[in-house]
């Protein structure tokens, strides 16, 4: 079929030079591509790796449920606070951010929505430090330095990281699906939980859980605010400690079994941020509509 065609005259399926030049082209773009994808994976891999060979040595039950302050030594005290931190911190920070990415993208006028993407931007680009000064001036003379101010720093983190990718997320629902709700006689209020969001279910939870994941891993607000406990009792009114601090604290030491424990407590940092992300796109990912 392809030789009768090639012979009937004014069709020529030859490949000419400028063809050839652009099938290279696109595959040494797509060759360097391959590179760059597995040059950003070999130092995720190497974490894991370096992180799982010096920490799964050590890990053990006592090392999970033990206090500081017990033998053998354990990070449960830690474990808590980073969890119970963390948990207030998106409780709080969750509906803030989801409500301002709901209004920016479906009910701010264009110079409004501008204005707040930029304030967004800034927030998410301000290293964390900062938040933890500005708890540390406005929260800690009034409640003291406590998981409550910890959860504080943390909330401030979390907010622009669920506003920001609401918005981007809400972007991507076809304008349709919107016009058929609302030509129906739907109220926009109605349409833009039920169908907007509805639709957009799976990356508002997993902006949530990125938010989750960063609050987890910061240590610069959590030393200014919330400090350090050996106490294995839950009270957010007193100083709290956090797997992030257990790392920083004794990652200089000189011992080896400190540093550790250290590597150890990375390890189960690493494994709850892990399960966390698996689950919750385990859980959201039949939800996806578009």
């Amino acid at each position: 079929m392809s030789q009768a065609l090639s012979n009937r005259p004014g069709l020529d399926f030859s490949l000419t030079p400028h063809d050839i030049k652009r099938r290279r082209v696109n595959q040494l773009a797509l060759r360097i591509i391959q590179i760059a994808a597995i040059i950003a994976i070999v130092p995720l891999i190497a974490i894991v790796f370096v992180i799982a060979s010096k920490g799964l040595p050590h890990l053990n039950l006592s090392f999970l449920v033990n206090g500081p302050l017990e033998r053998p030594t354990g990070i449960v005290n830690a474990i808590q606070g980073s969890l119970v931190m963390t948990f207030v911190a998106i409780v709080a920070a969750a509906p803030v951010g989801i409500a301002g990415g709901i209004y920016l993208n479906e009910y701010a006028s264009r110079n409004v929505a501008r204005v707040g993407e930029l304030l967004i931007d800034v927030m998410l680009g301000i290293p964390s430090i900062l938040a933890g000064l500005f708890i540390y001036f406005a929260i800690v003379p009034i409640l003291g330095h406590s998981g409550w101010a910890g959860a504080s720093a943390l909330t401030v983190l979390m907010i622009p990281v669920v506003m920001r990718t609401t918005q981007e997320v809400l972007r991507l629902v076809p304008a349709g699906l919107r016009e058929a709700s609302l030509a129906l006689g739907v109220p926009q209020w109605k349409t833009t939980v039920f169908v907007t969001c509805r639709t957009a279910i799976s990356g508002i939870m997993t902006g949530v859980v990125l938010a989750i994941s960063r609050g987890l891993g910061e240590t610069a607000p959590l030393l200014l605010t919330s400090q350090s406990s050996n106490d294995t009792a839950i009270n957010l009114g007193q100083p709290m400690n956090a797997m992030t601090v257990v790392i920083y604290q004794n990652a200089g030491s000189s011992d080896p079994q400190v540093v550790a424990t250290a590597w150890t407590t990375a390890l189960v940092l690493f494994a709850l941020a892990l399960i966390l992300n698996v689950a919750v796109r385990f859980k959201t990912v039949n939800n996806r509509i578009f």
